[in-house]
């Protein structure tokens, strides 16, 4: 049996035993706190990155707990995050990370000052009370981040709030309510998310209004303010949230609005192991509410081809389902990646990933009896790449 069709056989028995039940079942709105297992490994991170056109300019920031595939959390009465039974890491293989992504006007290159914390002082409570219970499928996120003087990162149904300092840079926002990818907490998994994935992507919001957002470098002594105003186009965030045993071994993810025209897209493709099989998957979705364009890709109801270039900062996804047929390709100057970012493993965090804040997507939808539907180009798009995917498969700064 040729690889690729093997590949394709192993998914389709995988989804058709674990999907069965899970089908009849929506999707809950993931980007509320999960429960930590008792033994590991597993992770949960947010991200969010703030998009403004208007000045040309980028921030972002991620973060993540890791329980190690050592470790095992023992605490079953708990006030916080605080109490998980996390052992001490060893100092290459930290278990909290935050990064700070750095991109003002006229960067050359994406800025990612990183810190790594003692797990003691990370807490998360919904609602108000430690995390109970995972997500449901009706409750809406209401949560809130804190870690010592660094991070505080509180999501509710109406928006969110942050602020996040690594070192001598400080960003500082807050949002409206989120754009999300689907209805009834629908995200990219769909019903997938229910499958035993080594990793899961949640999608929050597209594009949620920034109000007002600030960055701060105490070592230039500069600032810059913003937020959305009657001048330009409105500032925006994307907000995503991961969680599982660790991230894969290889991928490409690409984000971008364009709040002048309100077209976005989202993706996320690469390898996942399964019963020591290597299957290309992805998802991805792309929107132009303007002309009615919903599109939405997962492995069970689409095919796809993924071409990329570490090298050279490229990569092209072709994907198409009974609905859609979507060519999203982008661009980064190899120049403009960031330093080799920390990633979720199952012993700790590693390098593992590129990330750019100035892609350039090109975006077509293709009509079987029409041709081309619609072409959109999304500037200052994210681009990242990850294991082996990266140049030379590894770390440009190792």
């Amino acid at each position: 049996m040729a690889p690729q069709l093997r590949s394709k056989l192993q998914l389709t028995i995988i989804i058709v035993a674990t999907g069965i039940l899970a089908i009849q079942q929506a999707a809950g709105n993931n980007m509320d706190p999960h429960v930590y297992p008792p033994v590991g490994p597993f992770f949960e991170g947010w991200y969010l990155r703030v998009i403004d056109t208007y000045r040309n300019a980028s921030f972002g920031f991620l973060f993540a707990l890791i329980l190690p595939a050592a470790g095992e959390n023992i605490t079953m009465e708990m006030k916080s995050r605080s109490l998980y039974n996390f052992p001490v890491p060893p100092e290459d293989h930290p278990l909290l990370c935050a990064t700070l992504l750095v991109n003002p006007p006229e960067a050359q290159k994406l800025g990612s000052p990183t810190s790594c914390f003692d797990p003691s002082d990370y807490s998360v409570l919904k609602d108000g009370k430690p995390v109970e219970h995972n997500p449901d499928d009706k409750t809406p996120p209401d949560f809130e981040v804190k870690l010592a003087n660094n991070i505080s990162f509180t999501v509710t149904p109406t928006g969110s709030q942050f602020s996040v300092s690594i070192g001598e840079h400080t960003l500082q926002g807050e949002t409206t309510s989120p754009v999300p990818w689907g209805p009834g907490g629908e995200g990219p998994e769909s019903w997938l998310e229910h499958l035993p994935l080594p990793i899961h992507w949640f999608v929050y919001s597209f594009r949620s209004t920034v109000t007002t957002y600030s960055y701060t470098n105490e070592a230039t002594k500069s600032v810059m303010k913003g937020g959305s105003s009657s001048v330009g186009p409105p500032v925006v965030a994307h907000m995503e949230k991961n969680w599982g045993e660790s991230f894969i071994e290889a991928w490409v993810w690409a984000e971008g609005v364009n709040p002048a025209t309100d077209v976005y897209f989202s993706l996320s493709s690469g390898l996942i192991k399964e019963l020591s099989f290597e299957i290309p998957a992805q998802l991805s979705g792309y929107r132009n509410p303007a002309k009615g364009i919903h599109c939405s890709f997962h492995p069970a109801n689409s095919e796809h081809t993924l071409q990329h270039d570490g090298c050279a900062g490229t990569a092209t996804l072709d994907v198409r389902s009974l609905e859609c047929h979507v060519v999203i390709q982008l661009y980064a100057a190899p120049n403009s990646f960031s330093s080799c970012l920390v990633t979720p493993q199952p012993d700790g965090f590693r390098l593992g990933c590129v990330e750019s804040y100035t892609a350039v997507a090109n975006i077509t939808v293709h009509e079987v009896l029409y041709g081309v539907k619609d072409s959109q180009i999304i500037p200052l798009a994210a681009l990242e790449f990850g294991g082996l995917y990266m140049c030379n498969g590894k770390c440009p700064d190792v």
